[in-house]
């Protein structure tokens, strides 16, 4: 499919990674819409070329308007802060399993030509060396350890069933940790943003566990080129794809290489470990690599440098100047 030429619905659009896949878009000649209710996105990461429409995807009129003349959908509007699912799992199961059901069926009956979803890790603690998207993590012990992964392997299922019964293609994209510009602690859980935040204050890391978990950091621009891939493959519908960058890095590099980049003379210190936190996780890219053609290509450091950076001149005067 040339997306270049589509209408395209991007829902979270408002928000990080919705915006960005929105700009991407919007420079290759496609007419995007976005809807997002701005309970976590920000007014300032919508880009004028886009339609905006500030509303709920759990509103079936809101949703039904949203999908009026559109061709593709990418459904990113979640609510993503694992934490949170943990304190509140009724609120997370509302937008991230009710919410995306409402969309889902109502792109059913407006025959949408394809939707594609951003998930994320369910294998939890499996004890594998590399996590495919084919491993069993309903039959498993140690996999969807939280509400949140929970929620998003139900969304994942009525994905589907759509694709494979209800006639409308479907694409499942498991995102690992995303970062880039746009990314604040405000809204995000990611712990990059969170640590340069800190950093670039001179205010010590607080690290949960020992910090010898693993996590997969991908730059939200190697992300997007996942995402584009992923609507623009007929070969991709149906499936379910990891997108990250294929590389584990501890928390506890991570906090150390972030203090070093931003030049901070800082403590690094622990604290107990969290509830729903998984140890490690390294994704099988095989997959999005042989059907998508993804292939990451800003490492972390380029990356942090590039955070770090963005951070420093857009955000931290604010900080300084509140």
């Amino acid at each position: 499919m040339d997306l270049s030429q589509a209408h395209i619905l991007v829902t979270g659009g408002a928000g990080f990674i919705g915006s960005h896949l929105t700009d991407r878009l919007i420079e290759s000649g496609a007419k995007v819409r976005i809807l997002d209710n701005l309970l976590t996105g920000d007014r300032q990461n919508l880009n004028p070329k886009a339609e905006f429409i500030e509303g709920d995807i759990r509103d079936q009129a809101t949703v039904e308007k949203a999908l009026d003349g559109i061709d593709v959908v990418y459904h990113l509007a979640a609510q993503i802060n694992p934490a949170k699912a943990v304190e509140d799992p009724m609120f997370d199961f509302d937008i991230n399993v009710k919410g995306t059901l409402v969309l889902l069926l109502a792109a059913v009956e407006k025959k949408i030509q394809k939707f594609v979803m951003a998930s994320t890790n369910l294998y939890g603690n499996a004890d594998v060396p590399e996590m495919k998207e084919s491993f069993p993590t309903l039959a498993t012990r140690g996999t969807l350890l939280s509400p949140y992964a929970a929620a998003k392997a139900s969304a994942e299922t009525y994905l589907k069933v759509a694709n494979d019964e209800l006639g409308l293609p479907t694409v499942r994209c498991r995102f690992t940790n995303v970062f880039g510009p746009r990314q604040l602690t405000k809204s995000e859980s990611g712990v990059i943003a969170i640590f340069t935040k800190l950093a670039l204050q001179n205010k010590d890391l607080k690290i949960f566990g020992d910090g010898q978990q693993t996590r997969d950091f991908v730059f939200i621009s190697d992300l997007v080129s996942g995402l584009i891939a992923a609507g623009q493959s007929e070969e991709a519908n149906g499936g379910v794809y990891n997108l990250g960058i294929g590389v584990e890095t501890s928390i506890a590099h991570l906090a150390e290489r972030i203090r070093d980049l931003c030049k901070a003379d800082i403590k690094i210190e622990f604290a107990g470990e969290r509830a729903a936190d998984f140890r490690r996780i390294k994704p099988d890219l095989t997959l999005s690599k042989q059907i998508l053609g993804y292939e990451p290509k800003v490492s972390l450091d380029e990356g942090l440098a590039l955070y770090i950076d963005w951070y420093r001149e857009t955000m931290l005067p604010k900080i300084l100047a509140s």
